[in-house]
């Protein structure tokens, strides 16, 4: 009786496997094509800020003499500069350095002297204001000055439009490339800004030529760059 029973119960067990439902494989998702681009944009505009850097210099064997020489002639710029109603804010006058001056004869390294040196740099808000402190601080004894440096204050902004244009050219340039396809743009995949952090600035004319009458800072132009995938439908 005992051996039936487990046979029943063995058989029962059978039945039940044999009724469970079976599994089909997953089938895997095609994933939609896609189409990738590029858009480029620039935004030009004529700078409104200037930063010129210039050297107050002086040589000879006495440094107390020198810096004292050196400390005049940067006290003088400096006080032109607030005449002109130039922020302190906006002049920078760095710490003075001292160069042992030398030359070599037969060989052998002679002192000749020193230079001392305090290096000056001042942020016009008002371009046009550089030419006058310029001719100003040649005629006090500045002998060495950079090229100066234009720069526009709404650089940001600028780099924005710029980064909204392109990407409109982006998504003209994938519309056409789709309807040639016979396809259709559905979504966006991955857009990626293939730009530095700072704005890319790049001077259009680099004229920055000082005379009598004018200095021109010519035009920069502000560029941005995008990289975008769009997602598209199957093949009408």
């Amino acid at each position: 009786m005992q051996r039936l029973l487990v046979i029943l119960l063995f058989s029962s067990t059978l039945a039940l496997t044999g009724c469970q439902p079976v599994s089909q494989p997953t089938a895997t998702k095609t994933p939609s094509p896609t189409l990738a681009v590029s858009g480029n944009a620039a935004v030009e505009a004529v700078p409104d800020r200037l930063q010129l850097s210039l050297s107050v210099e002086r040589t000879g064997q006495d440094i107390p003499s020198l810096k004292t020489e050196v400390d005049g002639i940067t006290a003088t710029l400096i006080d032109y500069l607030r005449e002109q109603g130039i922020h302190d804010d906006h002049i920078k006058s760095f710490a003075v350095r001292i160069h042992p001056q030398y030359r070599y004869d037969d060989g052998q390294q002679q002192l000749t002297g020193y230079q001392v040196a305090r290096r000056m740099t001042i942020d016009f808000l008002q371009p046009e204001q550089h030419s006058p402190f310029l001719e100003y601080a040649l005629q006090v004894g500045v002998q060495r000055v950079d090229e100066p440096h234009y720069t526009l204050s709404n650089a940001d902004a600028l780099y924005q439009q710029a980064l909204t244009e392109a990407l409109q050219l982006a998504r003209q340039k994938a519309d056409k490339l789709a309807a040639a396809a016979g396809v259709s743009i559905i979504g966006v995949e991955t857009i990626h800004e293939n730009s530095n952090q700072a704005p890319v600035v790049r001077y259009r004319v680099a004229q920055a030529e000082m005379s009598a009458d004018v200095s021109l800072p010519g035009q920069q132009s502000v560029e941005a760059r995008v990289d975008v995938v769009y997602r598209l439908s199957d093949q009408n």
